[in-house]
């Protein structure tokens, strides 16, 4: 972030005027001096170790507003990891589609957000699927019971059946399908259940939707 700033800084300065110019000059100062590296890594160590990790003995320091929060939600997001890990089902639900793909779905990394083109309907769809929070008629029987609402799915040639998650990605014909998977653990066992999905969800931008829901969308 830093270095962001400083760029957006520098193109201020540079627009102000055509003569402004930027010389860079490398400067080993005291570079394999032992002792002088012996204290450049303590002050590293110093520097990237949280404040709640620091020994007892040491005084407090000053740190900046960022920095102690990016370790308050490093260590957070530590503490909750480890905890999920422990009892997935617990922490993941007993329908999360728990794959390494999956286990944290963030806008940068090795599977980012990004990848679903910053299309919300398709983020939403996307979300609706792995956590199984989607609007099927399995979520209204397990969560909206006494509502009555319709739960099958008439959308399919064949008589009505129950509309669920899986009913959805592996056997309604009234969506196609790049892939030939039959369950969940097909899906899972897949080299990239990330792509599958998507590519489904692309193909079928209503599935997982308020749009196919039994009845039609709550008003």
């Amino acid at each position: 972030m830093a270095a962001l700033c400083a760029c957006r800084i520098l193109r201020d300065w540079f627009e102000r005027n055509p003569a402004y110019h930027l010389h860079i000059h490398y400067c080993p100062f005291h570079s394999g001096v032992e002792e002088n590296e012996a204290v450049d890594a303590d002050v590293h160590a110093l520097a990237t170790t949280p404040p709640y990790a620091l020994p007892p003995m040491l005084p407090p320091i000053q740190t900046s507003y960022s920095y102690a929060k990016s370790a308050i939600t490093e260590r957070v997001v530590g503490e909750w990891e480890e905890a999920a890990s422990a009892d997935p089902k617990r922490y993941f639900g007993h329908t999360y589609l728990r794959h390494p793909a999956f286990r944290r779905l963030q806008h940068t990394g090795p599977i980012p957000l990004k990848q679903l083109g910053g299309r919300p309907a398709l983020v939403a769809c996307f979300v609706h699927c792995v956590t199984n929070h989607a609007p099927t008629g399995w979520y209204r029987d397990r969560f909206r019971t006494q509502l009555q609402e319709p739960m099958l799915c008439t959308l399919h040639s064949g008589p009505p059946a129950y509309h669920t998650r899986e009913h959805v990605l592996f056997d309604c014909d009234h969506y196609t399908r790049k892939y030939r998977h039959s369950s969940i653990e097909d899906l899972l066992g897949s080299l990239d259940p990330f792509y599958d999905i998507l590519e489904f969800l692309k193909d079928n931008p209503t599935a997982l939707s308020f749009e196919d829901l039994p009845g039609g969308a709550p008003d």
